[in-house]
């Protein structure tokens, strides 16, 4: 349930208070309709949660009067989750579902046979993920929302970006991500990872060049076995299994 939980951001806050302006004040003076005097939950993009109190609602903002700071625990390992850019619906399909399963940063990138291009409308749907994200973390109670990144041609991404382990998955071949993440675990001499990158190609699947960039580059691969899985159910996936093997 999301009716008493909202999104704040920082500059909204100086201690003991806080107002809420634009969507999430008319989710809670309108949609759910909170009282002055009740109490709500507040998160911010630094993943700071509040317990805070209803001073008093006005047409345009809510103010809010903060009685304590609650700790929530972060997942340890931080999953860089850069999926091919898919159809709007699958795009944010991966992105509302990886976010109720705990990753951490959402990378979309344009690889060679992504069905969608980078376009001069990119700054509209950067926001719409950002409140997508929001709407996710709200839903699950999850400390705060992933960080939404513009998205980037494949080579650009690979050189902007950097983890302790990087893998992408390949339809063709890899290692079974079971078995991969299994031998790390049991490897006496592998260190706990605390950031992964997860890169995933388009329905098409990745070009010859594009695997030569890809490994040139350190990342692995892996595969989820012999069927062929569409993008948005390949993402889930194996945010569902990295974050359960690592994260909980």
């Amino acid at each position: 349930m999301t009716s008493d939980r909202f999104y704040i951001q920082k500059k909204q806050i100086k201690f003991p208070h806080a107002f809420l302006t634009g969507r999430e004040h008319h989710h809670l003076s309108r949609v759910v309709r909170k009282k002055q005097g009740d109490k709500v939950h507040l998160f911010t993009e630094n993943g700071e949660n509040f317990t805070a109190r209803i001073d008093k609602i006005e047409k345009a903002k809510t103010l809010l009067i903060l009685l304590n700071k609650n700790q929530k625990k972060e997942p340890e390992v931080k999953i860089v989750l850069a999926p091919s850019l898919v159809k709007a619906k699958a795009l944010e399909l991966i992105l509302q579902k990886s976010t109720e399963l705990g990753m951490s940063c959402f990378a979309p990138v344009l690889t060679e046979r992504s069905v969608v291009k980078i376009s001069e409308k990119t700054e509209k749907k950067v926001n719409r993920w950002h409140r997508i994200a929001i709407e996710a973390s709200k839903q699950c109670r999850r400390p705060s929302p992933p960080k939404i990144r513009k998205p980037l041609h494949l080579r650009e991404f690979l050189k902007k970006n950097d983890a302790d382990l990087k893998i992408f998955l390949d339809e063709k071949g890899g290692e079974y991500l079971k078995n991969f993440v299994m031998a790390l675990d049991k490897d006496k001499e592998y260190k706990p990872t605390q950031s992964i990158i997860l890169l995933l190609g388009p329905e098409g699947g990745w070009t010859y060049k594009e695997k030569q960039v890809i490994t040139q580059y350190g990342y692995q691969a892996v595969s989820l076995g012999s069927n062929i899985l569409r993008t948005e159910t390949a993402a889930i996936a194996c945010t569902f299994f990295i974050s359960h093997f690592w994260n909980t």
